[in-house]
């Protein structure tokens, strides 16, 4: 199966992947978490290292899948102690409770070998502001165009969204975009979502931020110009700022325990 980005969101990933390309060792080993439908992890192992890629959901709304990720019970990371030189994370912090973010963070402290280190990929205010904007026009386009608007994925549709909602649901979620991640609204992203939070919770977790910087790309959580080169992307990233950060953190006390991994 070809590796060529054949979609938006692939295209985004993909560079976004490049981005961080140079963190990576020589065949070293990498935990993806948040596999998805694992192209990130196929274009890691094409680069010639050593793929795990996990996730809580492997059937779920993939249409297409690129790599093998394993099933994850979103507690114990399914790893030996002390085996992965690279742990990486794209997009998915920002799905994961507080409360869950400081078990995982202690569950990558038992896997990272000694002188590990995580790479972990999360959005700005800037995207969670430009996601609020361009809810309003992906609507309208929705409406005119009867589609989905999501790519590779399989999107709910508006029956499903009333049965599961209700019809006050579906026009709260109109009116008002949903928070992206585990948050109370998508205000409260404006500032959860800020490079202060983040090393916070890194901080909380036992990690030291050594690395951040903005990935160089501008998208929203929408498809309103799927055709948009990735030239002007990165040109509206540094007139607008860019929709993701890298955050390379590494343990704050030594990594590796012997708490019984498979």
């Amino acid at each position: 199966m070809t590796l060529h980005p054949r979609n938006q969101l692939e295209r985004v990933r993909y560079v976004e992947l490049c981005s961080v390309r140079s963190l990576f060792p020589d065949n070293g080993s990498v935990l993806e978490i948040g596999g998805g439908n694992g192209y990130q992890a196929a274009v890691l192992k094409s680069w010639g290292l050593q793929v795990v890629s996990i996730d809580v959901d492997t059937q779920g709304i993939w249409t297409e899948r690129y790599f093998d990720v394993v099933g994850y019970d979103g507690k114990t990371i399914p790893i030996a102690d002390g085996k992965v030189d690279v742990i990486f994370s794209s997009n998915v912090l920002e799905h994961i409770a507080e409360d869950d973010l400081r078990g995982l963070f202690a569950d990558m402290h038992r896997v990272l070998a000694p002188g590990g280190f995580a790479v972990h990929l999360v959005p700005t205010p800037v995207w969670r502001l430009w996601t609020i904007m361009a809810h309003y026009p992906w609507l309208i386009l929705r409406v005119i165009r009867r589609t989905s608007g999501g790519e590779g994925m399989v999107q709910p549709s508006v029956a499903a969204v009333i049965q599961r909602r209700g019809l006050l649901g579906l026009l709260k979620r109109a009116l008002w975009p949903a928070p992206h991640g585990e948050y109370p609204s998508s205000l409260n992203e404006l500032f959860a979502f800020r490079e202060r939070a983040w090393r916070k919770r890194f901080a909380a977790g036992g990690f030291a931020v050594y690395q951040c910087y903005p990935a160089g790309i501008f998208y929203t959580g929408y498809t309103l110009l799927p055709c948009l080169p990735m030239s002007w992307r990165h040109f509206l990233s540094k007139l607008l700022g860019s929709a993701c950060k890298v955050y390379v953190v590494k343990p704050t006390t030594p990594s590796g325990g012997n708490n019984g991994a498979l």
